[in-house]
């Protein structure tokens, strides 16, 4: 199955760049001809008293189409930025760990998550603040690329930001120091909540290393013999589709649905689970609007295959497929060519999924006297590898589901399971 799926990735692949093709050489025929033929009237016979940056006003004409193309996940990069930008997900950087995209309309950079443990969750930062300047330079003035790098640096230097929350409607001003980035996405642990006993696992991000990882903590975690799982994937903003994959896999048996890609002339290439560790447990996935990509992959694929069910609050909403197309100029653009569906057929692109529980991470903790003891019986619980956060409401939601699912024979309800 798995060298199936790998076949069906390369055929997508391949009609993909075979459509461009006949695509670039159409429009290079047509409309860019009008471009270019107004480029080279400026350069034939405008006058100014001063020369022209032709590669400049290049850079303006594809980012004006780019915009009114009017999509959220569609990005050009000019040949200086292409090379600031490729920067793989292994690697370590200084900074202050936020994964980050453009918020065109506020013309800043909109925080999806900050990574875990990194300076940036440290000062506080969330799931949909924008960052409007960085030492005293407007993210409008220096562009998305260059203020992202702006960001970075090296660990022990400190940059100074305007950050605005929507969500408060506050403008506040932080000095961070960076850090280090070093991209550990799978911390696990076990705790016991009234004899029960419960693995969990956070992925931080999907990245190359994330598959293997996880897989040796979730052995890990059945090993020690484990009764429910909870899988957090809250302010995990995506990363790599084939991680993605692995990590569904593990849940589900072979051959079960995992996500559908469908292009613009409708063909879709289905993906199924490569079949894992298929543990057959209760398990409860911990979302919000920070999770977004590949983290609404494996959770829309849990629950529409009834695996486990969602709590928290709604996802982020990107089921857009980028492909990166590198320019004859050095640029790099950044096309949207696709969207995800889920297993029950569902478009969640700038929608995101509804979780089955839905929990605001500010709302009041559980008052049920019963459960207020099933909580406080995992507060001495020993950390080993993960820290959880027991006063947590959403944390508090997930114990209690798996606690009746386990102890009281309390199922999911019929819909869900």
């Amino acid at each position: 199955m798995r060298r199936y799926q790998k076949i069906i990735v390369a055929i997508f692949l391949i009609s993909a760049l075979i459509g461009i093709a006949w695509a670039t050489e159409n429009i290079a025929q047509s409309n860019s001809d009008t471009v270019g033929e107004v480029l080279k009237l400026i350069k034939m016979y405008y006058y100014n008293g001063s020369s022209v940056d032709f590669e400049k006003l290049q850079d303006a004409a594809i980012n004006a189409i780019i915009s009114n193309l009017g999509s959220h996940f569609t990005y050009y990069f000019s040949p200086s930025e292409a090379s600031e930008f490729n920067i793989q997900t292994s690697s370590q950087y200084g900074g202050i760990g936020t994964e980050v995209t453009y918020n065109a309309t506020r013309n800043a950079i909109e925080v999806i998550s900050p990574m875990y443990g990194s300076p940036a969750e440290r000062a506080g930062i969330k799931s949909g603040d924008l960052i409007m300047s960085i030492d005293g330079t407007s993210v409008k003035s220096l562009g998305y690329v260059n203020a992202v790098n702006a960001l970075r640096g090296t660990p022990g230097s400190t940059v100074t930001i305007v950050l605005y929350r929507p969500s408060d409607n506050a403008t506040m001003t932080l000095k961070i120091t960076r850090a280090k980035i070093e991209l550990k996405t799978v911390k696990y642990t076990t705790f016991e909540a009234s004899s029960v006993k419960i693995g969990y696992i956070r992925i931080t991000n999907f990245s190359e290393t994330t598959a293997s990882d996880f897989n040796k903590a979730f052995a890990s975690l059945l090993n020690d013999h484990i009764q429910a799982l909870i899988l957090d994937l809250r302010d995990n903003p995506g990363g790599l589709f084939t991680a993605a994959l692995d990590v569904a896999s593990q849940f589900l048996p072979k051959g079960k649905l995992i996500i559908t890609m469908r292009d613009k002339n409708g063909d879709e290439y289905p993906f199924f689970s490569y079949g894992g560790l298929d543990p057959k447990i209760p398990v409860v996935v911990l979302v919000n609007n920070g999770s977004a990509s590949s983290s609404e992959i494996v959770s829309a694929a849990l629950r529409d295959n009834h695996v486990g069910v969602l709590v928290g609050e709604r996802t982020f909403g990107k089921a857009a497929v980028q492909t990166e197309f590198k320019l004859s100029n050095g640029g790099l653009l950044l096309l949207v060519t696709d969207h995800y569906f889920t297993p029950n057929g569902q478009d969640i692109n700038l929608k995101g999924i509804e979780p089955d529980y839905v929990v605001s991470a500010g709302a009041t903790p559980t008052q049920n006297e019963s459960y207020k003891a099933l909580i406080q019986s995992v507060v001495m619980s020993t950390q080993s590898m993960a820290q959880i956060d027991f006063s947590d409401p959403q944390v508090q939601k997930a114990i209690e589901i798996l606690f009746g699912e386990v102890k009281e024979g309390i199922t999911f309800p019929k819909d869900l399971k």
